[in-house]
C-alpha cells in the first residue's frame, strides 16, 4: 500500500464556499425519518455523523457502527475488528504500535499499520 495524498480537502473547501451544494444531487431529507434513524443509531451505540464530502454538502447524517476493540493496541489489521491505525505522522516503514479504530467507516484519513510498521495513509471522502 502506498501513501495517497489527495486534494479533496481543497476541493471540499472550494465547493463549500462557492455554493456548490446547490449543484449536488442531494436527496430530499425527511426530518422525522432522520430523527428516527438517529435514535436507532444511538440506541445501539453507533456514531451519528456526516461521513464524506457528499454528506457534508447535502447535510445528511448516517450511522457508523462502533467496534468492540476501539483503542486497543495493535500491530496488524487482523488484530482489529476494523482497522489498525496510528495518529503519528505517516512516515512509511516507521515502526509503530497502532490502535484499533473505534467506528466502522470508509470515510476519513487513516495512517495504516501492518506488521508493526506504517504502510500508508489513505483518505476517502
Amino acid at each position: 500500500m502506498r501513501c495517497v495524498s489527495s486534494g479533496w480537502a481543497k476541493v471540499f473547501l472550494i465547493a463549500a464556499t462557492s455554493g456548490a451544494a446547490q449543484a449536488q444531487n442531494c436527496p430530499p431529507l425527511d426530518a422525522a425519518e432522520q430523527k428516527a434513524r438517529e435514535q436507532e443509531c444511538r440506541a445501539v451505540g453507533g456514531e451519528w455523523a456526516r461521513f464524506g464530502v457528499h454528506a457534508h454538502l447535502c447535510g445528511f447524517y448516517s450511522c457508523a457502527a462502533r467496534t468492540k476493540d476501539g483503542g486497543k493496541p495493535c500491530r496488524n489489521r487482523v488484530e482489529c475488528e476494523h482497522l489498525c491505525v496510528t495518529d503519528r505522522p505517516p512516515s512509511i516503514g516507521a515502526e509503530v504500535t497502532g490502535h484499533c479504530t473505534a467506528v466502522k467507516t470508509a470515510f476519513g484519513c487513516f495512517t495504516h499499520v501492518d506488521g508493526g510498521k506504517i504502510v500508508g495513509r489513505v483518505c476517502a471522502d
